[in-house]
Order: structure tokens, then sequence, then C-alpha cells
């Protein structure tokens, strides 16, 4: 090979790939430091997110009860009631498990069962505790929770900042759901 050529022998280009493969040991420290910090910085809020998806999940899943209670008392024309069961088939102490079952001509249907996620706190409004925590359908679509026209059950996760409480509402047949602040105690909800 001549002096001054750009030509280069198969032994200079193994002698390169040899240094150019991997990563040094610097290059690692460096990347698993990168790693620690953006995973010190991103758990916290990964559990806040954990904590909001059970909360929204157990807002919807009360929501979702009470429409098909609502629902289902205009088209079956009968008289259907929301409450939280121990039992799965009557009403008793407010608790996660909450079921929605029609009585027509004496006879009682079961027409959906939910448990909340573990963790959620569910909370009475003044109306809603009155009335046995029971809220009822009647066949013309108007809700009501004893002799009110309105009751609203809170659920919260109390480990949760911000905004850690969902209302979940029935107003005259109208069903909403808002979220708020609940604090550490999971205050409960007023009446809509």
């Amino acid at each position: 090979m001549k002096k001054g050529s750009n030509v280069s022998s198969s032994r200079d280009i193994k002698a390169t790939d040899r240094r150019q493969r991997g990563f040094t040991l610097v290059e690692l420290m460096v990347a698993v430091a990168v790693i620690a910090i953006v995973s010190a910085i991103a758990a916290p809020n990964f559990r806040q997110l954990a904590l909001g998806s059970r909360l929204t999940g157990g807002a919807n899943e009360l929501v979702a009860t009470l429409q098909t209670a609502r629902m289902s008392a205009v088209s079956q024309r009968a008289t259907v009631r929301v409450c939280p069961s121990t039992s799965g088939t009557t009403c008793g102490a407010l608790g996660p498990r909450w079921i929605a079952a029609s009585v027509k001509n004496g006879t009682t249907t079961l027409l959906r069962e939910v448990t909340l996620a573990n963790g959620v706190t569910l909370s009475a409004s003044p109306n809603l505790a009155a009335a046995a925590n029971t809220f009822t359908f009647t066949p013309n679509g108007f809700s009501a929770a004893g002799a009110n026209s309105s009751g609203t059950v809170g659920v919260c996760m109390a480990q949760m900042s911000g905004n850690n409480s969902a209302d979940v509402s029935a107003r005259v047949g109208r069903i909403s759901s808002v979220r708020r602040a609940g604090g550490a105690g999971c205050t409960a909800p007023g009446d809509n």
C-alpha cells in the first residue's frame, strides 16, 4: 500500500470496529442515573393517577347504576330502588356494594349489583342519610331520596390530594357527578 493513500487495510478496520462496539461504563452509569431520576419523579404521579382512576371508576359505576334504575323504572312502569347492600338482595348499611332492584306487583327483581374498589370511602348527604341511603325512581322517571327530591352520595379517596371526592347526585330524575376536594377526612357531600 502506498504512503498517503486513503485506502485502509483490513487490520485498521478491525481495530476501529473493536473500539466502537458497546457502551462504556461511564455511559451505562449516566443512563442508569437518568432512569433513576425520571422514575423518582414519575412514581408519585403514577400513584395519584391510579387513585384517581379508582375514584372515577367508582363514581361511574354509581352513575351507571342510577341510570339503569331510572331507565328500568320508566320502561317497566315500576318503582326501582338503588341502595347499599351487604347481602346483595336487600338494602343495608352504607358500604361499597350497591344494588338496583325493581318492585312491581309485589315482586322484587335485582337489576344491577356493583362493588366499588377497595380504598373508596362513601358518605351520604343529609337527604340521602334520612332516606336510609336509598334512591327511589318512580315509573314517571322522577327520583327521590325519602321525602326529598334529591340525594347525593360522595365517593372519596382519602389518600389522594386535590379533588379527591366525586359527588353522585340524583335530583328529580337528573343524574350527575361532580368532583370536589373532600379533604383527608372525606367530608360528606351537601344536597344539590
